[in-house]
């Protein structure tokens, strides 16, 4: 029972990085597409949302590991 409380959390919380990870990158173009409309886009727009974005996918990657090792039994 315990196992799948735990599994069930790791899952509710896979979820939500994966909408975080959504969420960041549907940002990114939001600013990229109005500052095209503005003309003000500029090679990089976005670019500080990366670190972010590349920690969001570590770990998300963690969390799937984990989901990975605990069904394997």
């Amino acid at each position: 029972m315990a196992e799948t409380l735990e599994l069930d959390g790791l899952n509710e919380l896979r979820a939500a990085l994966l909408e975080e990870r959504q969420t960041i990158v549907a940002s990114v173009r939001k600013l990229r597409d109005t500052r095209r409309q503005k003309g003000t886009f500029v090679l990089g727009d976005g670019a500080a949302a990366g670190p972010r974005l590349v920690a969001v996918q570590h770990q998300i990657d963690v969390v799937e590991s984990i989901i990975a090792t605990l069904t394997q039994f």
